[in-house]
């Protein structure tokens, strides 16, 4: 009597089928040595292919799917063997899998690649073959950068669909203080709260400042600065830094410059701006920079190939700088706001448009940030404890305050909603949560008070790092669990977006 071979059966052995296609592709162009993002990205595909083969069975495989996920988060990684027919799955802590991985590489450098040619461009093109917009509900779904690059490195049309989906806000890494000694900086994510390492020599025994744009603008003892995009690893030069070297003679190289703000040009879309405020008494300047036509490229305008300083004839003390509709915007000493007209003749200045709020209590008041979102300006005021002999943990609280351009005055915002906001050395931003993992109604924080290096005696710095929860309920500061991080005295934890661009 004949066996019926049933349609669950053949789809089950399809499944089957689909997952490993997936995951030897994933396993060889990543090097035979995958991370929890290259199996989760496996899964996510193997599932969604079968949802399309398959809408009937759809709910029962998704719900698979959220039980692996489930299994792969609590755990670091997992490793495939080197043989091309034992797969190996090792369920492994950070530790292990750190040694296993830097074994693998090194064994792999010399490992000659022409046996699995054709396993990679036969996996590779049944992947390229889906549509453009199944590609898109995949990668959309991503949330972690780390699965982003994988994704991306599937073949082209996954990486422009990736570039595409790219210009979303994403959630920074924290870009952890230099370790004596090597080129390796350690980067925290808080998608899943764990620590990736990144060679960077470009950085090393060098002060950086972070940003949005992917970039992090880097300060060396021998004075010169420069543009490095951390994931192309493309390098600029901004210009030397004598005029402001002039300014502030008595300034060592790690205190010239307090902040580097990196902003996109409002009147030319293919440069950036970049604003230093400086010296001992926070003075303006800023220079123009061509990130897409390459170094020197001319721009013919006020800053380029040099630092313009702004004229201060009111002596006003700079704290941040934020380009809001256009228009840039300084937030200075006690929350004084000002517009800053860096093509204004005959040379760049500021305007006052209004005070700070009226009942701040200076007397605490550690540092003051300006953060701006598509319809609003923030003013961020951090206040902590100004002896660093008393706590080690300078910060103790925030207040946020709106503009209100109508009544050119700042109003207290007791609630972000979905704000979540990132200050500390280099630009201060924000981000909405709706659409990554983040905790909202939230300002994430680093370590940039370098003042409390000037007591003597004190070896302060680096420490001050966590999350301030807005809500009227808590108002609590959490410390970011990143580990062990011993910062030099030059160099402070950062926050920094990664990007593809």
């Amino acid at each position: 009597m004949e066996r019926s071979v049933s349609t669950t059966t053949i789809l089950n052995v399809f499944k089957v089928f689909v997952f490993f296609q997936v995951a030897l592709f994933v396993t060889l162009t990543r090097g035979y040595v995958i991370s929890t993002s290259s199996f989760r990205l496996t899964l996510f595909v193997t599932v969604l292919v079968l949802t399309f083969l398959s809408p009937a069975h759809a709910e029962k495989d998704l719900s698979s799917f959220e039980f692996f996920l489930t299994i792969l988060t609590s755990t670091s990684s997992f490793v495939i063997s080197e043989s091309p027919v034992i797969v190996i799955l090792i369920l492994t802590d950070s530790s292990l899998i750190s040694n296993i991985q830097q074994r693998f590489e090194r064994f792999l450098v010399n490992r000659s690649s022409s046996s699995s040619t054709s396993l990679v461009t036969s996996n590779n093109t049944v992947l390229s073959e889906l549509p453009p917009d199944v590609i898109y509900e995949i990668v959309n779904r991503l949330h972690t950068f780390r699965d982003f690059i994988a994704a991306a490195g599937v073949s082209r049309t996954w990486r422009s669909v990736c570039l595409s989906i790219g210009r979303r806000p994403q959630l920074p890494w924290l870009m952890l203080s230099e370790t004596l000694s090597t080129d390796m900086r350690h980067f925290f994510s808080l998608c899943d709260n764990n620590r990736y390492q990144l060679q960077l020599s470009e950085v090393q025994g060098k002060r950086c400042w972070g940003s949005p744009h992917g970039w992090v603008v880097t300060l060396g003892p021998d004075y010169e600065t420069h543009l490095l995009h951390l994931m192309k690893r493309v390098q600029i030069a901004l210009p030397p830094l004598n005029t402001i070297r002039r300014l502030a003679a008595t300034e060592e190289w790690f205190h010239l410059v307090h902040k580097f703000i990196l902003l996109k040009d409002p009147s030319h879309k293919l440069s950036f701006l970049v604003i230093a405020i400086f010296g001992p008494v926070n003075r303006l300047a800023f220079a123009r920079v061509a990130f897409d036509r390459g170094e020197g490229a001319a721009l013919n305008r006020r800053g380029q190939d040099e630092w313009a300083i702004v004229t201060n004839p009111d002596n006003l003390i700079f704290n941040d700088v934020a380009c809001f509709k256009d228009q840039i915007y300084v937030l200075c000493d006690n929350g004084k706001l000002v517009c800053l007209e860096i093509d204004a003749l005959p040379e760049a200045k500021v305007q006052v448009i209004a005070p700070g709020p009226s009942e701040e209590e200076i007397d605490t008041l550690l540092k003051l940030y300006l953060v701006e979102t598509s319809e609003n300006l923030f003013g961020i005021f951090r206040y902590g404890d100004r002896n660093p002999l008393e706590l080690r943990h300078g910060t103790t609280s925030f207040s946020v305050y709106k503009f209100d351009f109508r009544a050119s005055a700042w109003k207290e915002v007791i609630d972000l909603e979905d704000l979540a906001v990132f200050v500390g050395d280099g630009n201060s931003w924000c981000i909405p949560t709706s659409t990554i993992l983040c905790r909202s109604n939230c300002i994430y924080f680093t370590d940039d008070n370098w003042e409390w290096q000037r007591y003597p005696g004190v070896a302060y710095g680096g420490h001050d790092v966590g999350v301030f929860n807005m809500a009227q309920t808590e108002r609590v500061i959490q410390r970011l669990p990143f580990g062990m991080n011993n910062p030099l005295f030059y160099s402070r934890p950062i926050w920094v977006t990664p990007t593809l661009r």
